[in-house]
């Protein structure tokens, strides 16, 4: 299973990243020195003003006295299944009412992404309309808008929660409807579900599919990645899909020429290796 490395700058596109973090309540692994063990923590204020972040005190006594010694650490995290790990400098620290310890510092220079998968996955635009069907027992069809998708697994909003879906949960006879009226039948186990004000998101890896579903949605696959080379080629900017989970745009980042070569290259490697 191939690793896909990307790497997010710039003080915007970070502190997105970090909000994110905190919406999902992700947990954050903190290192001190990055030597040692690594203690949890929360990401508990972004402020994309005066740029930036706050975490909550460390898991440990012993090691929030060697933190406000140190003041360095590595930061590592989980993004809807995807690792992020970054280094961090405590600028300053204080603590609320109620005498809990907090840290706060600047956004790091980079986030590095790591996402380990078989498949390639593509982000769909609004555009690119896609939806999925399915039935939980005991409640009217659920119905959910497509915003990623690989051969694999699928992501999907949802406009409002219900605590019904939940990781683990598999679904059998759902339908993918793709944008050009297709429809792709299909079993599947909820792998991660991440609820918010504005409703549920949840990432989802395929048990069950025909042969013939199985092509027409690579051939989509393959479609949607031709687009994505067509734009990084007829644009001076290009803005790499969100990561999985998220909205285009929130937390994905632009590269500017002369990067778009190199994305050009990489999105044709990559689509090279599926038609072999």
């Amino acid at each position: 299973m191939a690793t896909n490395y990307q790497e997010i700058t710039g003080d915007g596109p970070v502190l997105r990243t970090l909000a994110r973090v905190r919406e999902s309540r992700s947990l954050i692994h903190v290192r001190i020195n990055n030597k040692g063990a690594s203690y949890n923590s929360a990401v508990i204020a972004v402020d994309r003003e005066n740029r930036t972040w706050q975490f909550d005190e460390l898991s440990s006594e012993e090691a929030n006295r060697l933190l406000a010694q140190e003041r360095k650490c590595g930061i590592e995290s989980k993004l809807a299944g995807i690792t992020i790990k970054f280094q961090a400098e405590i600028s300053s620290s204080g603590s609320d009412e109620k005498g809990i310890l907090y840290y706060q510092a600047a956004p790091p220079k980079s986030i590095q992404v790591y996402q380990r998968r078989s498949n390639f996955r593509v982000s769909l635009s609004s555009a690119q309309r896609a939806t999925i069907s399915f039935v939980v027992p005991g409640l009217p069809m659920i119905r959910g808008r497509v915003h990623n998708l690989s051969a694999g697994g699928v992501g999907v909003h949802f406009s409002s929660s219900t605590q019904a879906i939940g990781s683990g949960l598999q679904i059998s006879h759902a339908t993918i409807t793709l944008p050009n009226g297709k429809m792709i039948g299909c079993d599947f186990n909820v792998c991660f579900v991440n609820r918010s004000n504005a409703g549920m998101s949840m990432g989802a890896r395929f048990v069950k599919i025909s042969k013939s579903d199985q092509k027409a949605l690579s051939k989509f696959i393959h479609a949607v990645q031709r687009e994505h080379v067509k734009r990084a080629r007829s644009s001076e900017d290009y803005e790499l899909p969100a990561v999985k989970g998220q909205k285009q745009g929130a937390g994905s980042f632009t590269l500017r020429f002369p990067f778009k070569e190199e994305i050009i290259h990489f999105l044709s490697a990559i689509k090279k290796k599926m038609t072999h």
